[in-house]
């Protein structure tokens, strides 16, 4: 395939059968069974799903950054922006996939997911009766040619037993590739001794707690004491009435004449601090990703300071996965849908606003008035309009410029006068 043209006639062709032929191959399991050529790529899917930090941290990355409001822009000859509402990348941006059940948000964390934990993920953009849409490429389905010097040259796709090579670049093929497109090695992958220790903790606490004596003690009776076989069979049989499953489990039987309880001085299972242990992995799991552990909730932060994780994560931490994802769609949707002049934006801002009392005071101190009408106010509180309710109420004070804000509430006007005095 030389052009983006070819790729969409190809999967046009490939997704656009009838829904009677849609269910045989789906019956046949031909999409999932497909055989995968990857190559010496390292897949970490199975990681996902059987190691709980890395799920964690992965979807936490994915959730923020798939759930950011998207939108597109065209640039002005001024230096000002429009939004580009009801054109072609809109539409494309707020119904990328006309499959069944998956959303803008649902395929852009899928995307995301395949690049946090395979280190690659690509989408082909497909025409259907002209309508363009997004059908994402799982990494299992592709590997990628690539020249001596790490250069990626083509695209292999297996999809319904079917091979086909797509030469690049190619206008209609979203591709992200992380470090050595020829043999990735994901960071879940360089993570796999530290969570391979993991499991082994946690299996080892799960031999003790099945396995281990319920308690570091034994009964003691001193020398020359005469213990009759009636005794001894009447406390075993008390002992297996108060563990677990007996019908006084969580007690203490009675001890026979002269015994006591001593205890050992050995070994106890919260020695091995395995709980510790696999904090510590999972912190090292977010430090991988970038993340801060307080912001995933692997480290408890305070009060004073949860404000201060919120925005390093939005500012420092995720910016790098918000900026190589929105580079992609600028680099394939604009020209693919024929309107190179617009541009995509994942909005920082909306994850950043404040509190609804800290954002209306901003609001008014950038405005230097009300902001809202009496009429407005009244409408979020489902309470009825007012006569001359929609005109906006503007304070003298502020009116006739005697203050820089209206919070200032007349002080610099007070101050000043009290000055020349």
């Amino acid at each position: 395939m030389r052009n983006g043209a070819d790729a969409v006639g190809w999967f046009k062709d490939l997704f656009s059968r009838k829904s009677t032929e849609v269910e045989k191959a789906d019956d046949t399991g031909a999409w999932q069974r497909s055989a995968s050529p990857a190559g010496g790529v390292t897949l970490s899917n199975e990681l996902y799903a059987t190691e709980a930090a890395v799920r964690t941290v992965t979807s936490f990355i994915a959730d923020n950054v798939a759930s950011m409001p998207v939108k597109a822009y065209r640039k002005l000859d001024t230096g000002d922006r429009v939004e580009a509402d009801g054109s072609r990348l809109s539409l494309l941006l707020k119904q990328p996939s006309v499959l069944p059940g998956v959303t803008r948000y649902q395929l852009f964390r899928s995307l995301l997911l395949d690049g946090l934990l395979n280190d690659r993920y690509a989408a082909i953009v497909a025409n259907t009766d002209g309508r363009l849409w997004l059908r994402r490429i799982p990494p299992r389905c592709f590997d990628l040619q690539v020249n001596a010097a790490e250069e990626v040259t083509g695209l292999n796709v297996t999809l319904d037993g079917s091979t086909r090579t797509i030469a690049l670049p190619n206008s209609a093929v979203l591709l992200g590739i992380g470090y050595g497109a020829d043999a990735a090695t994901p960071i879940p992958a360089t993570l796999r001794s530290m969570l391979q220790e993991a499991k082994e903790l946690a299996d080892y606490r799960r031999s003790i707690a099945k396995n281990a004596g319920r308690m570091s003690a034994y009964v003691y009776t001193p020398a020359g004491t005469e213990v009759s076989d009636d005794e001894i069979e009447s406390f075993a049989h008390a002992m297996r009435e108060y563990t677990n499953g007996g019908a006084r489990q969580g007690g203490m039987p009675m001890l026979f004449g002269g015994a006591e309880i001593r205890g050992l001085d050995t070994f106890k299972p919260c020695d091995v601090n395995d709980l510790q242990a696999r904090t510590d992995i999972a912190i090292q799991v977010c430090n991988a990703y970038h993340i801060s552990p307080e912001n995933v909730g692997y480290r408890t932060g305070t009060k004073s300071n949860v404000s201060e994780y919120k925005q390093e994560l939005w500012s420092v931490e995720l910016m790098p996965y918000i900026c190589a994802f929105e580079e992609q769609l600028n680099a394939v949707l604009p020209a693919v849908t024929g309107e190179p002049d617009l541009y995509v934006e994942l909005s920082v801002d909306a994850k950043l606003r404040g509190t609804l009392e800290t954002q209306y005071q901003a609001f008014s101190t950038a405005s230097g008035r009300s902001f809202l009408t009496t009429n407005e106010v009244r409408r979020m509180m489902n309470r009825p309009a007012v006569p001359g309710g929609d005109d906006l109420v503007t304070p003298l004070n502020v009116l006739t410029g005697s203050q820089p804000s209206p919070q200032d509430g007349g002080r610099t006007l007070e101050a000043q006068e009290g000055t020349n005095r």
